[in-house]
């Protein structure tokens, strides 16, 4: 029963909280490896003229936070999961307007999943 309660507990306050930044974010996983879904990232990115202000990475995680021609942000936010997979989110807008752009992301979602066909561009970071 003490198990039930605390499951009850801990949906709830996903729902309330945890969730909520998942709403607005697409999020795949590739069968990719990781630094070629970084490179495909920023060349998607590149390929809709969508500017990279900023950029932290390393080994098993990077983060790109960019902006649409509107001022919309964006982030993309690359995980390793293991050697042949890697989880890509990406999320458009901020706070709540994260609910309305989901649809914005899925289609950047689009454009990374082109550029796994194509050859890279190398990455082109902000100086």
């Amino acid at each position: 029963m003490k198990s039930a309660f605390l499951i009850i507990c801990l949906s709830i306050s996903m729902l309330a909280g945890g969730c909520a930044e998942l709403q607005g974010k697409s999020v795949k996983t590739y069968q990719l490896e990781y630094n070629a879904a970084v490179q495909a990232s920023a060349d998607a990115l590149e390929d809709l003229e969508i500017y990279i202000l900023n950029a932290e990475t390393d080994e098993l995680r990077t983060e790109i936070l960019a902006r649409r021609g509107d001022g919309t942000p964006v982030t993309v936010e690359v995980k390793r999961v293991d050697r042949n997979f890697t989880q890509v989110a990406v999320g458009t807008g901020a706070g709540v307007a994260r609910y309305l752009d989901k649809e914005v992301s899925d289609q950047i979602h689009e454009f990374i999943r082109k550029q796994l066909v194509k050859p890279s561009k190398g990455i082109k970071w902000p100086e």
